[in-house]
């Protein structure tokens, strides 16, 4: 009811959950009308047989997880600000981490959901099934929307068993040529890791490690881990718990960074594979990147260093986006650069006539989505 007399009162309306992606998008212009979807914490349902989950919006994505661990279970996301986030946030967001390689973003975990739109119409979309009949799914327009289209208010996940063990493969090297090489022997083989990241000097440093580094995360039954010792000769082999807080660094690698550098920047730039080299030769500061899918995360002191890679971006067709920084720099800059193609011009035109479909008055979250739409 909030959202319909909201609207037709011509009310402009913010959406918030825990405020954790506050760095995020664009700044949401001053609204008349707050909704906060923090109290909507429900487990709503949960078949660990047939690995599906529906949880409220609000509960916790921590909490979540922690749920399915009971069971040997998780939602295969693994988003930055993990202790804070909330289901309808990281949704909202479309936030990953490293676990991407093996599992894909959560367009590839989502298999339902149900949001509110300005008419106080509520949306079911999908269902608990992890595969669904072929056709419209509105529920993925909600993803990476930023609220900017309805509010979700409930998300069925698919479930993944939980690893029997994991390990951890680290390469240093010198030259960035030897650890291109290394990257691609890897992921042109049969082996098939959970996480391949390029970690940069800069970066590295944090971590405790030198030069630059490949770290690869591999998860299996004692045997297949045996497999992957055998094919990485020469990598530091890291188990257990320090496994598992090696790969919560790079996870959290974001928040600790801009709690360092309160007036950083983290600029999202996506390359084809073959590009990550070109990239990397143009950065000076720390970066990770998502070594077989060309997504890599530069973190810059201020907005000063994001010319040089904007220009590059658009001089090679790479999409770049300001991931994170402080609300000064989101109010004033261009966060967006989504290339020169004709293919980006038609996604942003279809970007707008969605828009213009669930909220042609631009009344939710204005201004957080490309575009400032």
């Amino acid at each position: 009811m909030v959202l319909k007399e909201a609207s037709a009162d011509q009310s402009t309306i913010e959406i918030i959950g825990n405020n954790s992606k506050r760095l995020m998008g664009g700044p949401t212009q001053p609204a008349d009308t707050k909704v906060n979807t923090g109290g909507l914490r429900r487990v709503l349902k949960y078949e660990p047989n047939d690995l599906t989950v529906s949880v409220e919006a609000g509960m916790p994505f921590a909490d979540l997880q922690a749920l399915l661990a009971k069971n040997r279970q998780m939602v295969a996301l693994d988003p930055a600000f993990f202790a804070k986030a909330t289901v309808g946030g990281v949704i909202a967001t479309n936030s990953s981490g490293p676990m991407r390689r093996s599992y894909g973003t959560a367009r590839d975990q989502v298999i339902g959901m149900k949001f509110v739109t300005l008419a106080g119409k509520q949306i079911s979309s999908g269902g608990m099934v992890v595969k669904n009949v072929a056709g419209l799914d509105m529920g993925k327009l909600m993803i990476g929307s930023f609220g900017t289209l309805a509010v979700i208010t409930s998300v069925n996940f698919r479930v993944h068993p939980m690893p029997e063990q994991t390990h951890t493969f680290v390469f240093s090297f010198n030259d960035l040529d030897q650890l291109l090489e290394k990257r691609n022997s890897i992921l042109y083989s049969v082996l098939r890791p959970m996480a391949l990241d390029i970690i940069s000097p800069p970066a590295a440093t944090r971590l405790g490690l030198r030069g630059h580094v490949l770290a690869m995360r591999a998860g299996g039954s004692p045997k297949v881990l045996a497999r992957y010792d055998r094919e990485l000769q020469g990598a530091t082999r890291i188990t257990g718990a320090e496994d598992t807080i090696f790969w919560t660094q790079i996870r959290e690698f974001p928040g600790d960074f801009l709690r360092r550098q309160p007036n950083g920047v983290v600029l999202r730039v996506s390359t084809k594979i073959g590009d990550l080299a070109a990239l990397l030769r143009l950065v000076s500061g720390a970066c990770i990147c998502r070594a077989a899918s060309g997504v890599s995360y530069v973190y810059l002191s201020s907005w000063q260093g994001v010319a040089a890679l904007w220009q590059a971006a658009a001089d090679n067709g790479w999409s770049a986006v300001v991931e994170f920084s402080p609300p000064e720099t989101r109010a004033s800059k261009e966060l967006w650069l989504l290339g020169s193609s004709k293919e980006s011009a038609e996604a942003f035109a279809m970007m707008k006539k969605v828009k213009q479909m669930f909220d042609p008055d631009l009344l939710l979250n204005r201004s957080r989505l490309y575009g400032r739409i």
